[in-house]
């Protein structure tokens, strides 16, 4: 059978470790994993021809609850006599499972870890349509999803999974040339792995407490980290397959027993000999760990900052770090010579101005080498997720990213000029970072959390090229646009390509793609198709005469 994974990005990034270890079970039973990445930008019936093209037996559909409303329509739009058999995984179909069988077109619902129940499903539709559920597969019968959905059925030892598949994503090489690494200032060719599952913390934000719990990964009867012998042989095998630059861990937290670590840190470097990055949490984070880490070859140690206000870290957040442990974590690292990365969230419920701005100031403190940030957004089976809003939200219009957000019952205690005034700040210092870090020509593009809105038919016309529509007719289209103080980023497609930003900021003398008197242009990634290119000189022509003041009119009317 033909398995077409479908998995979503925003900003663009053609790998998903849960579409890798899935492909791995399905390529082992003797089946055909495709893998397709859809930008959230994308409009729907795009993504619903190239499915109907591809003609895949099963759609397994990998979503995380910001992309469940544009699934759910794409979904609602494939209802056809001969569509494929839908199976939805991922943390929202796993938490809030009930929602996702809302959708009439969803077959078969995967909860928890899916390499078993997978395998299991595809056995079973070898020989007909199920209909009857199986261990951590809910399956749609004839009377709908009946009684409560089966319990996961993870893998007790984490050893006996097969190896990631990377060949699912094509040319590997190309996109390590492109970058998919997460961490750091910079593109690079560090290629994503993974040393373990599970994280053994409470933070009341995130999905993994309750997953670990779902799965008892906390039994001993459980193995959750690969032994390091077996680990390094396979990243020696990777290394020698993919030429990669390093080892990124996408682990939802690195091994902490120091024992592991001991021995890691005498293999890895005889067996494998790459440097690599790692994330941890910062009450882990020790002086012996990090050293240990230091000495094996990591080069980036990155961990959740999270807020900057400590007692909404606390209280809140349940993140229970103080500000001078912190500070410790950061200059250790400096001490030993690892470049450190941070993530943060904004607009937290019931944060204020003041505790916005706390970040702000607490990373100045810190001084990491690079940051991430993204707003606050309520999840299923979280502790904050749960008690913010009443339910989640429906199916999207004509793009997977335009849905109506169901506002929490706490929001953040800042009004639109407090809000954008802290990413005014934040955006600052992320772009201070880099500059710093050298690495403005070849940065990493980071997704500032100030959403583009649909770009008007008038301010289409004002920059020289189409409205936005369903499907591109001539050239370069208009789909949306963030206004910020100073910096106006434009979202573009174009027959041929992919959505693209450009940025277009007040001539400053800078490093740019193209000027004019009173504007600078640029483009976000490392490589720019040509179409990209010629969109950017269409708009350069277009307001040669234009300043950035009539450019932000123009785009707020």
């Amino acid at each position: 059978m033909k398995v077409l994974f479908l998995f979503f990005t925003d900003p663009p990034r053609p790998f998903s470790s849960s579409v890798a270890a899935l492909a791995a079970v399905v390529r082992a039973a003797g089946h055909e994993p495709l893998a397709l990445e859809v930008l959230l930008s994308r409009p729907i019936a795009e993504i619903a021809a190239q499915i109907a093209a591809l003609a895949p037996d099963v759609l397994a559909v990998s979503a995380m609850s910001r992309d469940w409303p544009g699934a759910h329509r794409l979904l609602l739009d494939l209802d056809a006599p001969g569509r494929p058999f839908v199976v939805v995984g991922g943390y929202h179909a796993s938490m809030a499972p009930a929602d996702v069988a809302a959708c009439a077109t969803v077959d078969a619902i995967g909860i928890g870890e899916g390499e078993r129940p997978l395998t299991a499903l595809l056995s079973a539709l070898e020989t007909g349509r199920p209909t009857r559920s199986l261990p951590g597969m809910w399956v749609r019968g004839p009377e709908g999803f009946v009684g409560p959905p089966p319990g996961p059925d993870p893998e007790p030892d984490i050893a006996s999974l097969p190896a990631w598949d990377y060949e699912v994503f094509g040319a590997m090489g190309a996109h390590l040339d492109a970058g998919i690494n997460t961490f750091g200032p910079r593109i690079d060719r560090y290629l994503p792995v993974r040393a373990s599952r599970g994280c053994p913390f409470t933070c009341a934000y995130c999905s993994a407490p309750k997953w670990g719990r779902m799965h008892a990964f906390s039994d001993v009867s459980r193995r959750n980290t690969l032994p390091v012998d077996q680990l390094c042989a396979e990243l020696a095998r990777l290394r020698d397959r993919y030429a990669p630059e390093g080892f990124e861990f996408w682990d939802e937290h690195f091994p902490v027993q120091l024992s592991w670590l001991e021995a890691f840190a005498e293999v890895y470097p005889r067996v494998v000999g790459l440097p690599f990055k790692v994330e941890m949490h910062p009450n882990a984070a020790t002086r012996k760990r990090l050293t240990l880490l230091k000495r094996a070859g990591c080069v980036l140690f990155h961990c959740g900052v999270e807020a900057g206000d400590e007692t909404l870290r606390r209280q809140t957040l349940d993140r229970r770090t103080k500000d001078s442990e912190l500070q410790r974590v950061f200059d250790d690292c400096r001490e030993l010579g690892l470049e450190t990365s941070a993530s943060l969230m904004t607009t937290l419920p019931g944060e204020t101005r003041a505790q916005a701005h706390a970040t702000v100031e607490l990373l100045e403190r810190l001084r990491p080498g690079s940051f991430m940030w993204s707003n606050y957004h309520a999840l299923p089976g979280t502790v904050l997720g749960e008690a913010a809003v009443p339910a989640w939200p429906g199916p999207a219009r004509a793009r997977f990213n335009d849905f109506d957000v169901v506002e929490p019952t706490l929001p953040a205690l800042q009004n639109a000029q407090e809000r954008d005034q802290t990413f005014r700040e934040l955006t600052d210092l992320q772009r201070a970072l880099v500059r710093a870090s050298g690495a403005e020509d070849i940065a990493r593009p980071v997704e500032i959390p100030n959403p583009p809105r649909p770009g008007s038919p008038a301010f289409a016309a004002f920059l020289g090229i189409d409205p936005g529509g369903r499907v591109p007719q001539r050239g370069p289209r208009l789909i949306g646009v963030v206004v910020d103080p100073r910096v106006v980023t434009l979202e573009l497609d174009a027959p041929g390509m992919e959505p693209r930003q450009v940025v277009i900021k007040p001539r400053s003398g800078g490093g740019c793609f193209v000027a004019t008197d009173g504007l600078e242009f640029s483009y976000k990634g490392k490589d720019a198709p040509e179409p990209l290119l010629d969109a950017i000189r269409i708009i350069a022509r277009r307001l040669a005469r234009s300043d950035f003041e009539a450019l932000q009119t123009a785009a707020e009317a």
